[in-house]
C-alpha cells in the first residue's frame, strides 16, 4: 500500500502544510473550533505547548488526533466543513487516502482469509502462487512465508491493478491457492471468494473463468466443458445422418453451434465427429481438461457405439473417443417431451437425498435378455416410484419402429436416469458379474467409472474381464446438469428418429 513506503510522519507534515496554505485555515479560530469539537467527542487533546509556528502546531494536533480510532477523520471533517468542494481541500483528502488507503476487504473478510491461508497444507508457498498476479513480490525481512510476509502480500494484492474484464488479482490468488489444497479447505477458500466477489462487484462469470483456469493448470478441471453432438437419421435412409455440435457452458444450454451438416455414411459420420472433437480441443486449449462428450440420440440410434468413434488429436495416435473422455448418451426423445421431465426429476431428487446410493438393489435392476416386462406392465410398476434409479440391460432391446411395444421407451418416460446397456450379444452369464465388478460403487460416480472402464480396457481389470466390456457399454445418463432451458438453441433438425420435425432448413 502506498502509505507503507512513505514514513507516516512525513505524510502528516505534508498534510499540515496543505491545510495551512488554505485561505482562512492558518488562523487560530477555525483550528480552535475543530479542537473543541474533537474534545467533546473523544476527549482533550494533549498536544505540547504551542510553538507559535502554525504548521508545527497543526502537525502535532493531527498526530494527536490520529491516536483515536476515526479521530483524524472526524477532525478533518469538522475543519473542512464548507470547503469540501474546493481543489485545495481535494488535495487534503488525497493526502488522507495516503494515510488511510481505502481497503478492499472488510476487517472480518481479511481475518477470515488470514485464518484460511494459515491452515494451508505444509509446503504451500504463497509467494510463487501470488507472483502471476503482481508485478513483483513485496520485500520482507525474515521468513518469506511468515505472518509479516502474509500481511505484506495481502496488502499488495488488495492494491493490485485490476485488468479490464477480469477478476480482482486477490480473488485469482485465492483460487490459485484453493486448487492446491485438500477438498475441505479448497471449498472454504472458494466460498470466501464467492462472498467477497459479490461484495466488491466482481462478476460471477469472471470468477468462474479464473476458477476454471487455475484448476486446469494443476490438471484438476473445476467445471469441465461439454461437447454436445446431436445425431439423427432419416427412417427411409438409415445411413444418412444429420449432425450438429455445440460447446456447452457449465450448467447452461448450448451457446455456440460448431457443426451442422448431413453425411451419407457411417465412415463420414465418424470423420465428422473426429474433426469436431479436434476443433473443440484447439478452441479450449488448457481448459479442455476433463472435457465431457454427450451424444443426443433418438430412440433408433440409442445404442449407436458413439463411445468407440475414433479420434486423432493433432500429433497423437488414434483412439476411441471414450478412452479419453467421459462419453454419455442423452435421450433426444426425453429432451423434447417436457411432460416426461417430472418423473425424471423425482428420481434425481432421490439420488440427491441418497448421495451415497450404491450400485445395488433397489437402486439398480439387472435385466436378462428375456427378462424385460411388457411395456404396460413396466409402466404400471414404475410410474410412481423413486427407485430403481438405474437399469442394466445385458442385451438391449432392438428398435423395430413400434413405440407402443418398446420397453426402453417406457424406461425413458418413467424417468429412469441411467441405463447401462451391453451392446455385445451372448455371454450373458459372464457379463452380469463382470459388469457388477467394474461398475460397483456410488451411483453418482457411474459416468466416471464407465470412463475408466473404457480408458483402461480389459488389462486394467486383470484376467477376470474377458468380454471386452470397454468396447460394448452404452451409458444413457440424465442428471441435474442436463439440457433444460436449451430448447431455443437446439431447435429441431430436418429429420429425426422416425419423425419429421419442423424448423427444418436452418440451424438453431
Amino acid at each position: 500500500m502506498t502509505g507503507a513506503y512513505t514514513p507516516r510522519a512525513d505524510l502528516f507534515w505534508e498534510l499540515a502544510g496543505l491545510i495551512t496554505h488554505i485561505p482562512g485555515l492558518a488562523h487560530p479560530r477555525p483550528l480552535r473550533r475543530s479542537a473543541e469539537a474533537f474534545t467533546e467527542r473523544f476527549g482533550p487533546l494533549e498536544s505540547e505547548r504551542p510553538s507559535g509556528i502554525p504548521r508545527e502546531d497543526l502537525y502535532a494536533t493531527l498526530r494527536e488526533c490520529d491516536r483515536y480510532p476515526e479521530g483524524l477523520r472526524f477532525y478533518l471533517d469538522t475543519l473542512g466543513s464548507g470547503r469540501t468542494g474546493t481543489l485545495a481541500w481535494a488535495a487534503v483528502e488525497q493526502m488522507y487516502l495516503r494515510l488511510y488507503p481505502e481497503r478492499l476487504l472488510t476487517p472480518g473478510e481479511r481475518d477470515e482469509l488470514r485464518t484460511l491461508l494459515g491452515a494451508r497444507a505444509p509446503g504451500t508457498r504463497l509467494g510463487p502462487l501470488a507472483l502471476p498476479f503482481l508485478p513483483f513480490l513485496p520485500p520482507v525481512d525474515g521468513d518469506t512465508d511468515g505472518p509479516e510476509a502474509l500481511e505484506a502480500l495481502l496488502d499488495a494484492l488488495e492494491d493490485a491493478l485490476v485488468p479490464a474484464a477480469e477478476a480482482h488479482p486477490l480473488l485469482s490468488f485465492v483460487e490459485a491457492v484453493a486448487v492446491t489444497q485438500q477438498s475441505l479447505l479448497e471449498a472454504e477458500l472458494r466460498a470466501w471468494s464467492d462472498k467477497v466477489a459479490h461484495h466488491i462487484g466482481c462478476p460471477q462469470e469472471a470468477l468462474q473463468q479464473v476458477r476454471a483456469r487455475e484448476a486446469a493448470r494443476v490438471g484438476r478441471p473445476f467445471a469441465p466443458s461439454r461437447l454436445l453432438v446431436e445425431i439423427v437419421a432419416h427412417p427411409a435412409a438409415p445411413d444418412v445422418y444429420h449432425l450438429r455440435g455445440w460447446l456447452l457452458a457449465t450448467r447452461e444450454g448450448p451457446s455456440s453451434l460448431l457443426a451442422d451438416c448431413r453425411v451419407t455414411s457411417r465412415g463420414a459420420l465418424e470423420e465428422t465427429v473426429a474433426a469436431l472433437h479436434e476443433s473443440v480441443l484447439e478452441r479450449l486449449g488448457e481448459l479442455s481438461a476433463g472435457l465431457r462428450v454427450e451424444f443426443l440420440l433418438p430412440r433408433p440410434l440409442l445404442w449407436l457405439d458413439v463411445d468407440q468413434f475414433p479420434v486423432r488429436p493433432a500429433g497423437s495416435v488414434a483412439r476411441p473417443i471414450g478412452a479419453d473422455h467421459t462419453v454419455l448418451v442423452r435421450s433426444r426423445d426425453r429432451f423434447h417431451k417436457r411432460y416426461w421431465w417430472p418423473a425424471l426429476h423425482r428420481r434425481l431428487a432421490w439420488l440427491r437425498s441418497n448421495p451415497d446410493g450404491g450400485f445395488e438393489a433397489p437402486a439398480v435392476r439387472y435385466v436378462a435378455p428375456d427378462g424385460v416386462l411388457a411395456p404396460y406392465d413396466l409402466l404400471t410398476e414404475l410410474r410412481d416410484g423413486e427407485t430403481p434409479f438405474c437399469f442394466v440391460l445385458l442385451e438391449p432391446p432392438q428398435w423395430d419402429g413400434d413405440l407402443a411395444a418398446d420397453p426402453v421407451y417406457v424406461l425413458l418416460e418413467v424417468g429412469i436416469p441411467a441405463i447401462v446397456a451391453l451392446r455385445r450379444r451372448g455371454h450373458h452369464a459372464e457379463a452380469g458379474p463382470q459388469l457388477w465388478k467394474v461398475l460397483a460403487g456410488r451411483l453418482d460416480a457411474l459416468p466416471d467409472r464407465v470412463r475408466h472402464l473404457r480408458g483402461v480396457g480389459p488389462s486394467g481389470y486383470g484376467s477376470a474381464v474377458t468380454l471386452d466390456l470397454h468396447r460394448h457399454v452404452t451409458l444413457v445418463w440424465d442428471s441435474q446438469d442436463g439440457l433444460e432451458g436449451a430448447e431455443a438453441a437446439l431447435g429441431h433438425p430436418r429429420t429425426g428418429g422416425g419423425h419429421h420435425d419442423r424448423g427444418v432448413d436452418r440451424p438453431a
